[in-house]
Formats: C-alpha cells, sequence, structure tokens
C-alpha cells in the first residue's frame, strides 16, 4: 500500500514539475512570438522609400538595392523559419522534451536579436545616406560662398601676400578641383563619398582662411614692424656707444644679427604658408627686442645714478673721515680719565679699517669709470654696496661715540648710587642704634662688614685714574645687593626685638599664676641677653599662646594699629 501511495505521489511530483516546465515555455514562446511580430511591423519600407528621393544612380542605387533584397531575406527566409521553430519548440515540449526545447528558443532568440540588429543597422545607414544629400545640400552652398570670398581676397589684395600668393592660389586650384569632385560624385549618386570630399575640402579652406588672415599681419611683422625696430635699436645703440657708454657685456649687435636670421627663417617659412607657429616666434622676438632696450635704458638709468651718488659717496665719505679724525682726537682724551676695554677699543680700530677698505674700493670704481671699461649697471650695483656699508659704518661710528659721551655720564650715577647706599647704611646703623637693642648677633656684624668694605671698594675704584667703568659698574651692583641685604636684615631685627618685649609685657600678666609660663619666659629672656632674639622671640610667642591662644595676632594687629597712628 505504501509503495502505491509513494509511486501516486512521484507522478504527481512529476507531473507538476512538467506543467511547470511547459508553462515556463509556452510564455518564452509567447515572448518570442511578439518579438517577431514587432520585427515585422518595422517600418524599413518607409526608411526605403526616403532612398528612392534621391538620384537612383551610383552609390544610391547600390545600396538601395542592397537594403531591400536584406529586408527581402528578412521576411521571406529568416521569420518563416523562427516561426516554423517557435512550433518546434511547442512540440517538443509537449512530447517533454525540454532540454530540446529549451536549445530550439535559445537559436530563436539569437536569430531575432540578429535580424534586429540588421535592421537598426539599415536604418542608420539610410540616415547616414539620406543626412549626407542634405548637409551636402546646404552645406556645398556655405562652401561655394566661402570659396568665392577667398578667390577675390587672394585677386584683390595678392600684393599683401608677397611670394606666399603663388603658394595661395595652387592651394584654391586644389579645393576648386575638390569641388569638381564634389559635384561630380554628387551627380552620379556617390553621396558618402561626396560627403567625405565635402568634409575634407572644408577643412583645407578653413586652414586657407586662416593663413589668408593672417599671412600679411605676419608679413608686416617681418618686413616692417620688427626691421624697423632693429634698425631704431641699432642707431640707438651707436649712439650710446659714441656717448661713451660701455655696452660689450649686452652684445647688442650679435643680438641683431642673430635676430635678422630668424627674421630671414620666418619669411621662407611664410612663403611655404608654414605659419602654424610664426605667431608665437615673432612674439618671442619682440620679446627679445623690449629686453634689449630695457638693458639700455637700464645703463642710461645706472649712469645718471653713477653720476649723483658718486658725489653723494664722496661727501658721506669726507664727513666720515673729519668724524673719525674727531673721535681719535676725543678717545685720547678719554683713555687719560677711563680705562677702556679692548672690545671698545677694538671698535674704534674696527671703524678706521672698514673706512679704509670703503675708501679704496671707491678709488677702484672711480678709476673703472675713467677708463670706460665698465658698465654703468655693474658700477651702479657696487655704489649702492657702498652705501649701506657707509650708513651701517656711521651707525657703528655714532654708537663708538655715544659709549665715550655715555662713561661720564656712568661716572655720575655710580656716584650718585654710591651716595644713596651710603644714605642708606648711615640711616639703617642710626636705626640699629636707637631701636635699644641690648646686642648685635654675629651673623648680623657680618652683614655689616661686607656692606661697608664694599662700599669702601667702590669708593676706591671711582677714584683711581683711569678710571674703569665696567669694574664699577660690577662693584656697585654688588654693593648695592649688601646693603639691601644690610637694610632687609636690620629691619627684622629691631621688630623681632621690639616684639619680644611686647609679647613679655602682654604675658606678664599670666606670669605670678602659671609656673610653666614663668618658666619659659624666663628661658626666653636668656635667649635675649644672648642676642638670640629669633630663639627668644618662638620661645615666648609658644608659651603666651598655651595660655592664651591667638595672643600673638592680637598683638600684632595692636602693634600694626600703632603703626598706621604713627605714619598718619
Amino acid at each position: 500500500m505504501e509503495v502505491i501511495v509513494g509511486l501516486i505521489l512521484l507522478v504527481c511530483i512529476l507531473f507538476g514539475a512538467g506543467y511547470m516546465l511547459r508553462r515556463r515555455i509556452y510564455k518564452d514562446v509567447d515572448r518570442l512570438e511578439a518579438w517577431k511580430i514587432e520585427i515585422m511591423n518595422r517600418s524599413i519600407i518607409d526608411e526605403l522609400s526616403k532612398v528612392k528621393e534621391l538620384k537612383m544612380v551610383g552609390q544610391a542605387e547600390k545600396l538601395f538595392e542592397q537594403w531591400r533584397n536584406e529586408w527581402d531575406e528578412i521576411i521571406t527566409t529568416q521569420l518563416p523559419e523562427v516561426e516554423e521553430l517557435l512550433f518546434d519548440a511547442e512540440d517538443f515540449s509537449d512530447k517533454y522534451r525540454f532540454k530540446k526545447s529549451k536549445s530550439v528558443l535559445e537559436h530563436i532568440e539569437n536569430v531575432l536579436k540578429t535580424v534586429d540588429e540588421n535592421i537598426d543597422k539599415i536604418i542608420d545607414e539610410i540616415n547616414e545616406l539620406v543626412s549626407s544629400e542634405e548637409k551636402n545640400t546646404v552645406e556645398s552652398e556655405e562652401i561655394k560662398q566661402q570659396f568665392k570670398k577667398v578667390k577675390k581676397t587672394l585677386l584683390a589684395h595678392s600684393h599683401q601676400f608677397g611670394k606666399a600668393h603663388t603658394k595661395l592660389e595652387e592651394k584654391v586650384a586644389e579645393i576648386s578641383e575638390g569641388l569638381k569632385e564634389f559635384e561630380s560624385e554628387t551627380n552620379v549618386g556617390n553621396y558618402l563619398t561626396a560627403r567625405e570630399i565635402l568634409v575634407k575640402q572644408k577643412g583645407e579652406l578653413d586652414i586657407l582662411q586662416d593663413k589668408i588672415n593672417e599671412i600679411p599681419k605676419l608679413l608686416t611683422e617681418c618686413n616692417i614692424t620688427l626691421p624697423n625696430l632693429l634698425s631704431e635699436l641699432e642707431e640707438g645703440y651707436k649712439e650710446m656707444k659714441g656717448n661713451g657708454y660701455y655696452l660689450e657685456h649686452i652684445q647688442v649687435e650679435l643680438e641683431i644679427e642673430k635676430i635678422n636670421k630668424q627674421l630671414g627663417t620666418y619669411r621662407k617659412q611664410i612663403e611655404e604658408t608654414e605659419i602654424e607657429d610664426i605667431g608665437e616666434s615673432l612674439q618671442v622676438v619682440q620679446e627679445s627686442i623690449d629686453t634689449i632696450y630695457d638693458l639700455l635704458e637700464h645703463e642710461v638709468e645706472a649712469s645718471q645714478f653713477v653720476k649723483q651718488a658718486k658725489e653723494t659717496i664722496n661727501t658721506k665719505l669726507n664727513e666720515l673721515t673729519e668724524q673719525k679724525t674727531a673721535t681719535l682726537v676725543e678717545t685720547d682724551i678719554v683713555k687719560q680719565s677711563y680705562q677702556l676695554s679692548e672690545t671698545e677699543l677694538d671698535k674704534q680700530r674696527l671703524i678706521e679699517k672698514q673706512l679704509s677698505q670703503i675708501e679704496k674700493k671707491f678709488a677702484h670704481i672711480e678709476q673703472n669709470l675713467q677708463n670706460d671699461h665698465v658698465a654703468h649697471s655693474i658700477i651702479k650695483e657696487e655704489l649702492e654696496d657702498i652705501e649701506k656699508q657707509i650708513t651701517k659704518l656711521f651707525e657703528e661710528h655714532n654708537q663708538y661715540q655715544d659709549m665715550l659721551q655715555m662713561l661720564r655720564k656712568d661716572e655720575l650715577q655710580a656716584r650718585e648710587k654710591l651716595n644713596q647706599i651710603k644714605r642708606v647704611l648711615l640711616n639703617t646703623s642710626r636705626a640699629v642704634q636707637h631701636s635699644n637693642i641690648p646686642g648685635l648677633p654675629a651673623d648680623f656684624l657680618e652683614f655689616i662688614d661686607k656692606a661697608q668694605r664694599d662700599v669702601s671698594m667702590i669708593t676706591a675704584k671711582l677714584d683711581e685714574i683711569p678710571l674703569n667703568m665696567l669694574v664699577v659698574n660690577q662693584l656697585l651692583e654688588e654693593g648695592v645687593q649688601s646693603v639691601e641685604s644690610l637694610k632687609n636684615v636690620a629691619d627684622e631685627l629691631i621688630e623681632q626685638v621690639y616684639l619680644i618685649e611686647q609679647v613679655i609685657q602682654y604675658g606678664n600678666r599670666y606670669r605670678s599664676r602659671n609656673s610653666q609660663l614663668a618658666i619659659k619666659f624666663r628661658e626666653s629672656e636668656e635667649l635675649f641677653r644672648e642676642y638670640e632674639y629669633s630663639r627668644s622671640l618662638e620661645t615666648a610667642a609658644a608659651a603666651l599662646e598655651q595660655v592664651e591662644p591667638g595672643s600673638l595676632t592680637k598683638i600684632q594687629e595692636i602693634l600694626n594699629e600703632e603703626q598706621r597712628k604713627q605714619h598718619k
């Protein structure tokens, strides 16, 4: 029973699969049938009718017959064959020969695709032929009009083309023959060949038109404009040489000869109507001439500059020499009172050396100018360099003079500063004496000794002849630091002593009833008598803070208030 059920199921499955495959094949058959009908309905006959409107001879007739035969082949042979193959595909499908049916359908699709492409090709070729005839009709008239204008221009203005006229006439004759060939091919129905000829002649005519437009201008440049410029340039060059200008470095004659050769070459190319790059080449020639003019003009400007700069530099050198001499005298006077360092003296010697070098260089330039063997443009650069050197030397010389003048000013400032620190030292000593300090700590005595020794050394150095201000300023800087340090230490010492007294006075109210405080205060007083003021203050303040926290701050506020009242 199970076997029978299985067989029934298998038959059902096979039947279902066969049904689906046949349905798919029928669908493909319908699609290909529709494609075949679409091809049959394409309007090839309408397209071919356009060709009949042309002269049915030559190329047109031959192509028409070819396209009609190809269309007949499609209609009478290829499409009927497709129809039979479609029936075969259905028949194979009905007999469950699906593989064979699929193969036939693939073949049909390839045939229809080829037929479709052939039809597209035929239509494109028909359109090309018809459009060629239409374009030829329109464009040939335009080209003929253009050709007439070209011939008229050559005839009316033949003198403007020089020897190139012959070549241009030859080209006109070639184009004329080409246009005749175009007419001949058109008359025999060879529209595509005629189209190729017309396009070619159009290109040749455009090139000829450009040459006719350009050659007169190029000949004017080559024969008139540029030669005239060269003549003017040569005359100007000779005139400048006659006026004494040195111009060998510019090589004007060589450049003129080179340009003339180039112009000769360009003339020959124009005669052959080979003008493709002539315009750019003539522009380069123009730029070369402009460059030479610029160089000559630069020489004229340089000559004017040299004349003015010579006088200016000569005046500045004389002025600088006078200042240098005066500075030498001033240096000798200053050296009697002040000791100058080697660096400072080297500056003065360097100024003399640089001035001597500039004078030699200037003398050499003047000699070259007398010999007329150096271009003024080169001399101009050298004089500009000398002017910069002189300006820099003036600055260095002024700095050296300022240094000499500053020595006396530095001395006066040093003496004033010395008097200031002496006053600070004296006032500090008086303040310590008036503060009723019982004695001075050893380190404070060292500060006093150091400050006094520094002041004495500064005083001694300021009395030396010649005076070395470099050493004086170094000692003065050290002296200022030591005196300021002494003053700061003294102020701190006086404040500590006064604060100790105030703390003990304030704490005496607790002394009789607090034995621990009494012991610490006696210890503080003992340190005070031994000049250990810092430790004395620390001991007393710590003891008082134990008894009355914040008392030290209160004492400090009282003292600050007293100081404010004193300042008022």
